[in-house]
């Protein structure tokens, strides 16, 4: 199995073969250390099985392309006997790379979704879906000059050819300036939410003027930018309750609350229960077997 890492400023990205011997083989799902990930898997011979929590397993025979977004919890199984290949991806580099594409508001609505691609759908692009992986590995293992922008470009290749096999190519339902000033915005509250940005300065790096950014929310979602980021930071708090051990204090420091009971009262006033109850409900019903949801953002 061949694997390494290339880190630059804002980027990290692990790209690797995989092989099952005579044993299956088992990858978790969703995150390194404490950093959620995005994920890619292909199956190029034999079969896996994805195993979701809460969730119906998934079974992938040959050719098949997975993409998972950072908040699936559970496990990739492959099969004895099987290939493939997979990579890993950090927030800023999945983001960053999808911002940079011709077909950026395609692939904005795919990232934070589970996409499934496989049989016929498939077939047609698993040759060049392989071939995507094994550059990527390939670079990400002799780190030569220009070895960042080929991994961007084949991943975003990548991008598009599961998200054409996996059916998800359907006209988008906003088209035009407002769409495309909307997903940069979303883009930026993706990597900015944990330090509660002012909307003011957001607009300013956006080139445009406060209200034309809070007019352009409004026509696309309904909502005003600051309930937008703040849907982002209750969002990310409910999946920190639910899936880490941390403190409230801790998950709220890390989503920029200093003040912990500002962090209580804000969360409550938007889940309707303070964290520590919200926490003790999920544990309750995940003892029930009660799967959480797993609700895109945005």
């Amino acid at each position: 199995m061949a694997e390494k890492l290339l880190d630059m400023p804002a980027l990290s990205v692990t790209a690797s073969t995989i092989a099952a011997g005579l044993g299956s083989q088992t990858w978790s799902l969703g995150a390194r250390g404490n950093r959620p990930f995005y994920q890619a898997f292909f199956v190029s011979r034999g079969r896996a099985t994805l195993c979701i929590e809460g969730q119906e397993e998934l079974e992938l025979p040959a050719p098949a392309a997975l993409w998972l977004p950072r908040r699936v919890s559970g496990t990739f199984v492959l099969a004895a006997g099987s290939e493939g290949a997979m990579l890993s991806a950090a927030e800023d580099f999945v983001w960053r790379t999808v911002d940079d594409s011709p077909a950026a508001a395609q692939l904005h609505d795919m990232i934070e979704r589970i996409a499934v691609a496989r049989g016929d759908n498939l077939r047609t692009h698993a040759g060049d879906i392989g071939r995507g992986f094994e550059v990527m590995t390939q670079e990400t293992q002799d780190h030569l000059p220009g070895g960042a922008a080929i991994v961007g470009a084949y991943f975003s290749v990548l991008l598009l050819l599961i998200w054409r096999a996996s059916g998800a190519s359907v006209p988008t339902k906003t088209s035009g300036t407002g769409a495309t000033t909307l997903q940069r915005f979303r883009q930026i509250v993706e990597l900015r939410y944990r330090e509660q940005p002012a909307i003011a300065e957001i607009a300013r790096a956006m080139g445009i003027t406060y209200d034309h950014l809070h007019r352009v929310c409004i026509a696309g979602t309904g909502r005003r930018p600051m309930e937008l980021i703040h849907e982002r930071q209750i969002a990310e708090a409910k999946l920190r309750l639910g899936q880490s051990e941390q403190s409230v204090e801790q998950i709220g420091f890390g989503l920029g609350f200093r003040d912990p009971a500002y962090f209580s009262r804000f969360f409550k006033s938007r889940v309707g229960e303070p964290p520590g109850a919200y926490r003790r409900r999920i544990a309750a019903q995940s003892e029930k077997g009660i799967a959480p949801s797993f609700a895109a953002w945005p």
